[in-house]
Parts: structure tokens; C-alpha cells; sequence
């Protein structure tokens, strides 16, 4: 017997989440399908009970049903609505009962906006120390701040997080910092540096997919260090070539 309970891994509040028992009974040996909120029965449908439906409250949503009970709607979601769902069926003949596999379902405010990257200076020369800010905009969970430099991720070691910001409506926004020296090699053949922040829910990717992404880039010119010149080179550049012959001539007569 198959049961997969369908459902979305992120749900945007107040917004409705459709969640589908899949199943491979026939209708004609189906006893029973039930769902369950952190192993908590939300709904219970029994085929040959009058009436078959009996439901709990579900915190956070107002919840629909369809009437041969396999789908569900979650109406106008709340935080406390997050959780993990699963469904089970079970059969007359013979008598089984087979369950699903959890889905761990989260409900978000997205970012509103891409994250801000603010600095000093708009050009560094090689050597010195360069320092960026990113923060993101409010949302729920807070979102997890990533630097790149030229398309390539930052060490962490290089990037400082500050404490979150708390906002309004329990919304929260992250700032982390960057700290680096200039480098050369940072510049590239363009001469400019790219600095990329992106801002994602969650902190990782669940089945390589986010729920919100964010992303911000600048450039920033990177100037090459100035040549030090040393005083004897700076007193040969300054004099004309037949003079400096002349001298020399001169302190080879004098010491022989």
C-alpha cells in the first residue's frame, strides 16, 4: 500500500495550503483516512460512519475538507500553524493501516525587499582593509545572511553576524559583516571587485530549493599600490644621463 501525504514544505501567512493524502486503496476495501498535526489527529474520515467526518481544531488556520477525505485546506495560516503532517489509511480486508511519511511545513513572511550592502568607500587600493554591512529586510523566520566575492562564497571566518534585529508582527532582520584585505587577485582583469550578499529562508536549501531568496551586488574599484621609490632612485630619475656620466667621471679622477 502507497500513502504520501502531499504538501507544501513552506506556506506564506495568511495564505491557504492544500495538504492531499495520496494512496493506493481502492475505494471499494477503504476503511479509514486520517490526518495528523504533530501526531495529533486534525481530521478523521470513516467511509461507513454517519456522519464520517470528525475533526480538532487546528491552531492558527481554519480548516476545509473535501468529501471522500483525502484533501485538506488550511485557510488563512498563522506561525502556529507550522508543524509536521502525515496522514494514514487503513483497509477493511485485509486489515491494515499504512502511514506516511512526515513533511515538516513552515510558515514564512517573505523578504520585501533585496538586502542592503553599505560600506565606506566605493574604491580601495591593494593592501588595505575593506569593510561592508548587509542587512536584510524584516521577515519570519529570519533570513540567513551569505557573502560572495566574484561570484565565489567568503570564508566564514571572514564575515562577522551581528545579533538580529528585532520588528514588528514577531518579523526579525539580520546584518552580518565583512572584513577583508584587498587583494590584487580581487580585482581581476576589470580592475573592480563584485561583492554579492544573498539573503535566504531557510539558512540552507530543503531538497535544494529555498523558500525566499534574496540577493544584492556592487562593484568596487580596486586601485594597484603605489610603487615606493627609494632616495638614491629618486635622486638618478631626476637627472638628465650626460650628468650622471659627467659625475661619475668626475669620482673616478678623484679616487683612484
Amino acid at each position: 500500500v502507497h500513502v504520501q501525504l502531499i504538501a507544501p514544505y513552506y506556506a506564506t501567512y495568511g495564505s491557504t495550503v492544500v495538504l492531499h493524502c495520496n494512496h493506493s486503496v481502492p475505494d471499494a476495501f477503504l476503511h479509514k483516512v486520517e490526518f495528523m498535526k504533530d501526531d495529533k489527529k486534525i481530521l478523521q474520515y470513516i467511509k461507513d460512519r454517519k456522519p464520517p467526518f470528525v475533526e480538532w481544531r487546528v491552531d492558527g488556520a481554519n480548516m476545509e475538507y473535501l468529501e471522500n477525505g483525502t484533501t485538506i485546506k488550511l485557510k488563512d495560516v498563522r506561525f502556529e500553524t507550522s508543524g509536521s503532517y502525515s496522514c494514514q489509511v487503513s483497509m477493511t480486508t485485509p486489515i491494515y493501516t499504512e502511514a506516511s511519511e512526515p513533511v515538516q511545513m513552515k510558515v514564512i513572511v517573505p523578504q520585501t525587499e533585496n538586502p542592503k550592502i553599505t560600506f565606506k568607500k566605493s574604491m580601495y587600493v591593494v593592501g588595505e582593509s575593506l569593510e561592508a554591512n548587509c542587512t536584510s529586510s524584516a521577515a519570519h523566520p529570519v533570513p540567513h545572511l551569505t557573502w560572495y566575492i566574484n561570484d565565489k562564497e567568503v570564508d566564514i571566518t571572514l564575515v562577522n553576524h551581528y545579533p538580529h534585529t528585532r520588528q514588528k508582527d514577531q518579523l526579525m532582520s539580520a546584518t552580518a559583516k565583512l572584513m577583508i584585505e584587498v587583494s590584487a587577485l580581487h580585482a581581476g582583469e576589470n580592475g573592480y571587485l563584485e561583492i554579492s550578499c544573498y539573503s535566504t529562508i531557510p539558512g540552507y536549501p530543503i531538497n535544494e530549493q529555498y523558500a525566499d531568496v534574496r540577493k544584492e551586488t556592487v562593484s568596487v574599484q580596486i586601485i594597484p599600490a603605489p610603487i615606493v621609490v627609494t632616495s638614491s632612485q629618486s635622486i638618478a630619475r631626476g637627472w638628465p644621463m650626460t650628468a650622471l656620466l659627467c659625475i661619475l667621471c668626475a669620482m673616478h679622477k678623484i679616487i683612484p
